[in-house]
């Protein structure tokens, strides 16, 4: 009799266990490379179809003011998966894969979902200063197609779906990294693309018109323009027509709809394996692009364009669609989120905003006042040039470490497209006053060096 109710009593915690575990929902984050938050259709966007991203739009929650840490690859990456500023983590450039930089204090996403329970898995461009095969750091066990190929992107959907048919009945965290649309770097300078390839470009009257913003603003800090001379490879497009510019913006276009067909590859493994409805997805970009505003191609300049990211929290079948106005940064955000979504306790020294709560409550006041980064670089070497963007409900503020003219103001109300430079005209020096002073209360509060360069 004994025996049998231990059995029975096993049985029975076994299945609450089981229970319990498969109601943790599974988390799977998307993340595109140097995608521009505007280039979706649903954003409104006429010359591009993003039929996946816009089906996790209508069956979420889309952040129309988020913003990457930094707009360029390895310090947007490590702050995404570190849930620190890259001036905290001490990757301000592009980095190697090199054992030996990353500290060990500083706990990465998958090791932090690993030892809270949860199944890990990465497929996709990893391009983050740490191994991607030194799993004991990183903490994704399943690790996949994270090396430079053709047709990379073609691969990742396969990869996942082998993940989440083998994870399907364990609460999972799994990452699908895209590296489209950085292909247009490539194209840019007439190269062949590194994954997909693309047609030709059509006669400049059936590509997309210039933006508004195109030309360069008056009382630009010169030193955005001694950036984009830095190397003609990185910006051929120095001196280009409006012709060319309007070929950029096809292709750039082009190479969005490719991944996102990979995307909704995806989305349909977790309908197929039964489990998008215990699935929250959140969709992001590791930076923007300069999508032809204000003469620029490539990102690191804080302008929106190049900042400003897609940020998109979704429940296929289960949500209903929202758009939601709250500054968000996606690097010292997403592991907050995700760990408030999944019950996991997040590492209590990050800074970064649940944004759960906004989930569960959108009248929550989360923050007010964003700051974001850039420093300025030839590849990985840098160029010895900070910059800083304080951003609120109505105004940005940009200052950079060096020049003659070193800050703008913008009202990004009366001038979303940051054409009128608001930080000369005496009749902002008030607000101007109030920008500097914030930052410079910011910096000290938070430890950024950038406080002694103001």
């Amino acid at each position: 009799m004994h025996r049998w109710l231990l059995l029975v009593l096993t049985v029975l915690c076994s299945m609450m266990a089981r229970g319990q575990q498969n109601s943790r929902p599974n988390i799977l984050i998307i993340m595109t490379d140097q995608q521009t938050a505007d280039a979706m259709s649903h954003a409104g966007n006429k010359d591009l179809y993003t039929p996946a991203m816009d089906r996790l739009a209508a069956n979420g929650v889309r952040f129309t003011r988020a913003y990457c840490a930094q707009p360029l690859c390895t310090p947007s990456r490590s702050s995404i998966f570190s849930g620190k500023m890259p001036f905290e983590t001490g990757f301000i450039g592009n980095a190697p894969e090199k054992d030996g930089q990353w500290p060990d204090s500083l706990l990465m996403m998958g090791k932090i979902f690993q030892e809270g329970g949860y199944q890990t898995g990465y497929v996709g461009k990893w391009h983050l200063p740490v191994p991607a095969e030194k799993i004991s750091q990183h903490g994704f066990d399943f690790i996949q197609n994270t090396k430079f190929q053709d047709y990379n992107d073609a691969a990742t959907p396969s990869y996942c779906a082998r993940f989440i048919k083998e994870h399907k009945d364990q609460p999972f965290l799994l990452v699908a990294s895209f590296l489209n649309p950085h292909d247009i770097c490539e194209w840019a300078r007439g190269d062949a693309l590194k994954m997909d390839v693309l047609a030709a470009a059509p006669p400049p009257h059936q590509c997309p018109p210039l933006p508004a913003n195109w030309a360069i603003p008056a009382n630009e800090p010169r030193i955005v323009r001694d950036q984009q001379a830095s190397n003609v490879r990185t910006y051929p497009s120095v001196n280009w027509t409006g012709d060319q510019w309007r070929q950029y913006r096809w292709a750039y276009n082009r190479l969005v709809e490719k991944v996102d067909q990979y995307i909704e590859m995806v989305l349909t493994s977790l309908t197929k394996y039964g489990i998008e409805k215990n699935t929250i997805i959140l969709f992001t970009a590791d930076h923007g692009d300069g999508y032809a505003a204000h003469s620029w191609n490539q990102k690191q300049v804080l302008y929106e364009e190049s900042a400003r990211v897609p940020f998109i929290i979704s429940k296929l079948n289960s949500w209903q669609p929202k758009t939601d106005e709250l500054l968000v940064c996606n690097g010292t955000d997403i592991i907050p989120t995700i760990c408030g979504l999944a019950g996991i306790k997040a590492p209590a020294y990050l800074k970064g905003a649940d944004i759960s709560k906004r989930l569960n409550n959108p009248s929550a006041i989360l923050r007010d006042t964003l700051v974001i980064e850039t420093d300025f670089a030839d590849n990985d070497v840098l160029l010895g040039i900070s910059g800083r963007a304080v951003i609120t409900k109505n105004l940005k503020y940009i200052v950079y470490s060096k020049g003659e003219i070193r800050e703008q103001l913008f009202d990004l109300q009366k001038d979303p497209g940051e054409m009128d430079n608001l930080a000369v005209k005496p009749k902002y020096k008030k607000q101007l006053q109030q920008m500097r002073q914030y930052l410079s209360t910011w910096c000290r509060k938070n430890g950024d060096p950038f406080e002694k360069l103001l």
